[in-house]
């Protein structure tokens, strides 16, 4: 299972005391009914005092002698200061009787004063003559619950030194020890704890419970964690919210999202309606940045559709994209309509292409095609891009691309704009299933689609493809004939094909080498697969204009040694004269380059 880092901090032990009761009521609570002698008092202390001076006659000047005596006082060490709490303390406890003795240690064991538990048990034993019993030992167990100076190492010593004096350990000693161990986890002693525990007979309590499950998470036990969270549902132990908040956070962050959702689903099963707004928000970022549907469909119909949330554009986009993912259609939508009523946040082309996949996942051609008419009439035109899950589904079956050119011509009986992406998706897939006669009849019969449509490079450059697979260079040199004729521009990848239709079409690289010129006089270069093709005829042909292109390739720095070894290979005067030729050129020297 992934695991994330959990920071050891003050927050735990924030946590664990907002459950901890002491007959129904807060510590904090006990303490403000107790006698005013016997009241905590507050052990904050500043480590540097300020020294001021006061007077009540406005714009008077501080007599020079008390302003010099109080400059050469020095601040108190913290050291100092802290011992003379520690003797006060001593005070109380020698003053007080042992009842009323107990009685605030264990106010100050609740509330993790480790350093005033010390101080109050060494004086019950060194000056009252108290022998060691288990309310001692139950104090310093839950004074180790302090997130600062506690530990499970000391947890261990007092269980070890508990049994060392002849006590034996009560359901509140082990209670104790459980809460120390939910803020410094060690299993091997909680696992130890719970097994004396059921040996004889003790029952967790709903804070021993809380303790628990939270030291396993802590312990990243995750499993165990959940488990033990059934356990109170199956005991009736009422769960307060904070332990299902930091698990539900602790498995989000382990992308455990199914049993997040289990979490979620209990609570509201168990009737809590303040579940925290945050934490709804957290479930949904993390669910739909992680893809995970179910997550976020849950976390969205739960706060987004019901107006309790008002989502971000970065989280709308994340849904987007996990209902593309998956073919949520209906998840896909709703998030539209929320991204629509966003004031100065139009819907975009990435959006819509987000939508479009959700439909083909969902295998609905129609409505995707319609999508991208949709997307040129609202001024975001498709690009190849945008219709490439279209064309990817079209492969799935040689039938589709029939199917998908029936539903274009329906639109023009509906006065819809074909774009010429999506027909260029028809012919793709067409020619992947190597069907070029089809995606030739489609070229030749574009105005039956849409009377306005016009070819563009990339339909070219499709067809192109379709040459080089059947070796039709009269088709090619007929189509680059149109393009000429209807003016549109070429790009790399047409002088690329161009190149490999004439390579794979006949012996002589003579036309090959010329598109190769003008290509090369347009400031392009071909694709490194079409290089080596070219490089292999003309050395197999013996053509010495190879040797230009040498040249060329050490000005670029392309393809070096795997070119120079191929000329080697494959010249067709043998290896020693290309070797001779490629020395003379200074090919040797040539390094390896992008």
């Amino acid at each position: 299972m992934p695991s994330a880092p959990i920071i050891f901090d003050g927050s735990w032990h924030r946590l664990l005391l907002t459950a901890s009761t002491i007959s129904g009521r807060d510590f904090r609570t006990l303490g403000s009914t107790l006698p005013k002698e016997l009241r905590l008092r507050p052990t904050s202390f500043s480590a540097k005092p300020r020294l001021r001076y006061y007077t009540n006659i406005v714009g008077r000047e501080p007599d020079p002698k008390w302003s010099k005596a109080i400059s050469r006082k020095e601040p108190r060490p913290q050291k100092q200061l802290f011992n003379q709490i520690e003797l006060r303390e001593q005070d109380r406890v020698r003053r007080l009787d042992l009842g009323s003795a107990y009685k605030i240690l264990r106010c100050a064991a609740l509330g993790n004063q480790h350093s005033q538990v010390q101080v109050f048990v060494q004086t019950l034993v060194q000056e009252r003559g108290e022998r060691p019993n288990l309310r001692l030992y139950d104090a310093l167990l839950l004074a180790n619950a302090d997130c600062d100076r506690g530990s499970a190492a000391e947890v261990a010593r007092l269980l070890e030194e508990l049994a060392n004096e002849g006590l034996t350990p009560d359901s509140t000693t082990y209670h104790a020890a459980l809460k120390a161990l939910a803020i410094h986890p060690d299993y091997l002693l909680r696992n130890h704890i719970l097994e004396e525990l059921r040996k004889r007979w003790f029952s967790l309590t709903k804070d021993g419970w809380h303790s628990l499950v939270a030291g396993q998470i802590r312990d990243r036990q995750y499993e165990s964690a959940i488990l033990s969270l059934e356990g109170m549902r199956w005991q009736g132990v009422r769960i307060e919210p904070w332990l299902y908040d930091v698990l539900v956070y602790t498995l989000c962050a382990a992308e455990e999202f199914d049993s997040a959702i289990k979490l979620m689903e209990y609570r509201l099963s168990d009737g809590e309606q303040n579940v925290s707004g945050t934490l709804w928000y957290h479930l949904l970022d993390v669910a739909s940045r992680a893809l995970h549907l179910p997550a976020t469909l849950f976390a969205y119909r739960a706060r987004v559709e019901s107006d309790y949330l008002n989502l971000p554009a970065g989280i709308c986009i994340n849904v987007l994209s996990t209902a593309a993912r998956h073919g949520d259609t209906y998840l896909a939508t709703s998030v539209l309509r929320v991204l629509g009523r966003r004031s100065g946040y139009p819907i975009q082309l990435h959006h819509y292409e987000a939508l479009l996949e959700t439909y083909v996942v969902a295998k609905d051609l129609c409505t995707a095609l319609t999508l991208l008419a949709t997307m040129k009439a609202s001024g975001c035109p498709p690009s190849e891009a945008s219709a490439r899950p279209v064309y990817m589904y079209l492969c799935q079956s040689p039938s589709l691309p029939a199917k998908a050119l029936s539903i274009l011509k329906d639109f023009r009986n509906q006065d819809r704009q074909v774009p010429i992406q999506a027909v260029n998706a028809v012919m793709q897939a067409q020619v992947t299933h190597n069907d070029l006669e089809s995606a030739l009849e489609i070229y030749k019969s574009l105005h039956t689609v849409s009377p306005h449509l016009s070819p563009d490079t990339a339909t070219y450059n499709i067809l192109f493809r379709g040459c080089v697979k059947n070796g039709r260079k009269d088709l090619a040199m007929f189509l680059a004939s149109e393009m000429v004729a209807l003016k549109v521009r070429p790009d790399t990848l047409t002088y690329d094909r161009l190149i490999l239709v004439c390579l794979s079409s006949e012996t002589s690289t003579e036309d090959a080498w010329r598109y190769f010129e003008e290509m090369h006089g347009l400031g392009w270069w071909p694709r490194d697969g079409t290089v080596v093709a070219l490089v292999r005829r003309a050395c197999e042909a013996g053509e010495e204009w190879v040797w230009g292109l040498v040249e060329r390739m050490k000005q670029r720095v392309a393809l070096g040694t795997r070119v120079r070894a191929l000329i080697i290979e494959h010249w067709k005067g043998g290896a020693e004269e290309a070797a001779n030729k490629l020395e003379g050129d200074g090919m040797n020297h040539v390094e390896v380059g992008g």
